[in-house]
């Protein structure tokens, strides 16, 4: 701690955050340092902000604001520091880090952004420990404009991932990538926070297992003139409320673009644009296009990307319930899967084994409860159950010695019992006749003979 403070900005490496000799080596990545000529516009290589950050470079810039790699001075760890500068409304002085507004009709209008701009840095700043979502660790105002710090995420962006897989993955892997960011998400929109720019670009894959939705701060920004934030999105992203002044707003708005991501990670491309599919709907079923996805999985996601807001789903939660399915309905199919005959390779049909039975029973309490709730028996075999499974094998065996003769002595199928005379009397043992069917579920006619009265034992049956 010390040694830092000791350091001035341009003795510490950027590539490491050491210390840099009297030639300008590293002496712990023996690295030189290079400085780089940066654009009038951006903050210069090794400005220092609120005499904590050490910027490094420009990440990436859009609509409202520019992002940099930078080093927290006071940890030494690498931070991304977003600021806000609203491109074509505001400028930077010559030789020096203050914003100003262009022209006074901008004043008002840039005012009001920056305002929202502190207010959902605030806001971001409560949310934390979400899986899927950036961490903001400060933010504060400077140079005639404000700041935001996140953490720095190293990896690659969805789309460049996607790119690396051939253009597309099956549903259930970019499901699996997705879902920290739409459980965060719920979080995030209890808040009345909406990102309105979701996409494969904001979508960050890092190197240690994490998914991070980024650019969080100035997607909810409306246009500084009053207009819809459409100018500045990305097409076939936004739904078709983006492209209207007053179009209504809401967690409905992430759910498109969400599912225009999903849509574009399982095809490879991107369905028309909605404010085209206002007219005449053209989109393309992702079965149809060749994608590996289920038939609930695809209505679920064709239902998010309904062209009107009232037909998608209204929140994140019954989204992830369409895609992913509940757990009672997952429990309840595979309990009932587990119940279902099975074909043998000789095409008949086999009972469930109390093997296999035994296999599925739940393993905690509340499992237990929802498959109960289902109507799913998830009891061990009972002796009747397990009595009638024996039953079937028996007779099953039976069917096979009748169709192919026994293979050990090579038995002729047995003849079927003649019916006794009607006019006879049966004795005990011959009305009783064995019961031999040929296959199961086949249903059997039992024909039973009247047994004579006292008077017709006595003087016979009397003749018609």
């Amino acid at each position: 701690m010390e040694a830092n403070k000791m350091r001035t900005s341009r003795s510490i490496c950027l590539n490491c955050f050491g210390t840099l000799d009297a030639q300008r080596v590293c002496t712990t990545c023996h690295k030189k340092a290079e400085d780089v000529q940066t654009p009038p516009h951006h903050l210069a290589q090794r400005t220092v902000l609120a005499n904590k950050y050490l910027i490094h470079r420009a990440l990436g810039e859009g609509g409202f604001g520019i992002t940099y790699l930078a080093w927290d001075i006071s940890c030494g760890v690498k931070v991304a520091i977003k600021e806000y500068y609203p491109s074509g409304y505001v400028n930077r002085m010559p030789k020096s880090n203050q914003v100003i507004i262009n022209s006074k009709q901008n004043q008002a209008a840039s005012n009001r952004g920056l305002k929202r701009f502190i207010d959902e840095a605030k806001t971001l700043a409560k949310i934390k420990n979400l899986p899927g979502i950036v961490s903001v660790r400060d933010f504060f105002s400077a140079n005639g404009t404000a700041y935001i710090v996140m953490e720095y995420l190293d990896g690659i962006s969805l789309k460049k991932y996607l790119q690396r897989k051939g253009g597309k993955v099956p549903c259930d892997e970019i499901l699996t990538i997705l879902r920290p960011v739409m459980e965060s998400l719920v979080s995030v929109h209890r808040l009345g926070l909406i990102h309105r720019d979701i996409s494969p670009d904001n979508i960050l894959l890092t190197k240690t297992n994490e998914v991070k939705l980024i650019d969080f701060g100035a997607a909810k920004q409306s246009n500084l003139d009053g207009k819809s934030l459409s100018i500045v999105l990305k097409q076939g992203f936004a739904p078709e409320e983006q492209y209207r002044t007053h179009g209504e707003q809401g967690a409905w708005t992430d759910i498109y673009a969400l599912g225009v991501t999903i849509y574009y990670s399982i095809t490879g491309s991107l369905p028309p644009e909605s404010i085209q599919r206002l007219h005449k709907d053209t989109i393309v079923r992702p079965s149809e296009k060749g994608a590996i996805i289920s038939p609930t999985q695809e209505s679920a996601l064709m239902k998010s990307l309904a062209v009107y807001a009232q037909h998608r789903y209204r929140d994140i939660t019954q989204m992830m319930a369409g895609l992913y399915g509940s757990r009672r309905t997952e429990a309840a199919r595979a309990v009932i899967a587990s119940r279902q005959p099975r074909i043998g390779e000789d095409g008949a049909v086999y009972p469930a084994s109390a093997a296999r039975q035994n296999t599925l029973q739940p393993t905690s309490p509340a499992l237990h409860q929802t498959l109960k709730r289902t109507g799913a028996n998830t009891a061990t075999p009972t002796e009747t159950e397990m009595r009638r499974q024996a039953l079937a094998e028996r007779f099953e065996a039976q069917r096979k010695a009748q169709t192919h003769g026994n293979p050990a002595t090579n038995a002729q199928p047995r003849p079927a019992p003649v019916a006794a005379p009607q006019n006879s009397l049966e004795t005990n043992e011959q009305k009783e006749q064995e019961f031999k069917p040929s296959t199961i579920g086949r249903t059997i006619t039992f024909t039973r003979e009247r047994k004579p009265t006292f008077m017709e034992r006595l003087f016979g049956k009397r003749k018609k």
